[in-house]
């Protein structure tokens, strides 16, 4: 940034309050994510046993993206913790053992791999929290 000599460089004001429509587009994008997170969260408890290095790194790398994706349309910490959270609880219920004795996330290396990734992922990226956005017009 330049400034002109003797001139005091322009400090920006406070961000301006997101529209209506933004705040509704924002939590629309994160009940989708929700329901995402649910079939990334099945889909990755069958998955991460196949073909031993790909099965796992897709599950958890699904998980990750995820949450990636939920720090990007969030406005807040919530959002990405409600999208971890409707992550987890599949998981959690997936690995628990039902009466018949067939689990599917077993607590031996590949199981736990799955679960403890794909957890530190979204904890991370929660951690993080959300995305500055720009006030200036795209054009």
């Amino acid at each position: 940034m330049t400034v002109a000599p003797g001139a005091a460089p322009a400090r920006p004001g406070p961000a301006p309050e997101p529209s209506r429509r933004g705040r509704v587009l924002s939590a629309l994008a994160v009940a989708g994510l929700g329901v995402v997170a649910v079939v990334v969260a099945v889909a990755g408890a069958f998955v991460h046993r196949w073909n031993n290095p790909a099965g796992i790194m897709l599950a958890v790398g699904g998980a990750v993206a995820l949450g990636v994706l939920a720090r990007s349309c969030a406005r807040s910490r919530a959002g990405i913790a409600v999208v971890a959270v409707l992550w987890l609880v599949p998981v959690l219920w997936l690995g628990q053992e039902p009466p018949g004795e067939d689990r599917v996330i077993l607590g031996d290396e590949a199981g736990l791999v799955f679960l403890f990734g794909g957890t530190t992922g979204l904890a991370v990226v929660l951690g993080l929290g959300v995305e500055a956005r720009s006030t200036r017009r795209v054009t």
